[in-house]
């Protein structure tokens, strides 16, 4: 096959959502777990949003005019983040996954560090990432659920606002050696961030605790994290949703004893700089 890779355009944003709802949901349903798109509407709104937005460089792959591939880079804050990176399934195994990669890896260029999430059960993806030079970093689990015991006695969570985001970003950049502001100023304008404040003070953040592909979130001690989950659980109808480093054991045992249900297994990835978290 020849492959032609392209920078993602306008009218790309369909046939992307498409084959990213294909893609992602074949391998879901082949190794048995729950598909991450229930239609084809969320992955093809997600990639508008991502062909729109001023920091988010996409390409295609396009075989005899087709297009069977995308990717994206996020350029927003300083560690750049890859994904999703999808292929035509009618189209996998012919290297068009690898070029995709080439190209988003090119235009992460220089940058401080580059990181992505894979599919702990997709061995070709962690293959693939690896033979790049991606490192493992931490085991992951989307956790899914509704916390049985209610919000947390001794906290305060609200909503962000914009006076928050140089205070949350201290507390990312001391969790993780890097703050995450501009992602933080995103959310306010899509989703539904919070905050959570223990003795008068911001400790903690979740920026889309509902919608895990869009959520992150840090706090100074596993406490805050709790209350931060249990808070914004208790103030939506669906459940909240995250990855959780699962060696952070204490925390990934409250989720159980609440109720929570291990989704999938997932795996953090990184080229470049990267210090172990030294809180939530």
């Amino acid at each position: 096959m020849s492959t032609r890779i392209r920078p993602v355009l306008t009218d790309d944003a369909k046939v992307c959502g498409r084959i990213i709802y294909e893609a992602f949901n074949g391998i879901a349903d082949a190794h048995g777990v729950r598909r991450d798109f229930p239609s084809i509407d969320v992955p093809t709104q997600f990639a508008a949003m991502f062909i729109a937005h001023p920091s988010i460089f996409g390409v295609v792959a396009e075989v005899d005019g087709r297009v069977v591939g995308a990717g994206f880079v996020t350029e927003r804050d300083a560690i750049r983040a890859v994904g999703p990176i999808a292929v035509d399934p009618a189209y996998r195994g012919g290297g068009i996954g690898r070029q995709i990669m080439g190209a988003v890896l090119e235009r992460a260029g220089e940058a401080v560090g580059v990181r992505l999430v894979q599919e702990a059960f997709n061995t070709r993806s962690v293959a693939l990432y690896s033979s790049l030079s991606f490192e493992v970093k931490e085991p992951l689990l989307l956790m899914s659920g509704t916390p049985r015991g209610g919000p947390v006695p001794g906290y305060t969570v609200r909503p962000l606002v914009p006076d928050d985001i140089e205070p949350a970003a201290r507390i990312c950049a001391a969790v993780h050696g890097v703050e995450r502001s501009a992602e933080l100023r995103d959310a306010l304008n899509a989703f539904h961030p919070l905050v959570v404040e223990h003795d008068s003070r911001i400790t903690g953040y979740a920026t889309a605790p509902i919608f895990w592909p869009m959520n992150h979130g840090v706090a100074e001690t596993e406490g805050d994290m709790q209350a931060l989950i249990a808070a914004a659980a208790a103030a939506s109808p669906e459940p909240v949703s995250f990855l959780l480093p699962v060696r952070q054991a204490g925390l990934f045992r409250w989720c159980l004893l609440q109720g929570m249900q291990v989704v999938k297994p997932m795996t953090l990835m990184t080229i470049g700089e990267y210090r172990e978290p030294s809180g939530a």
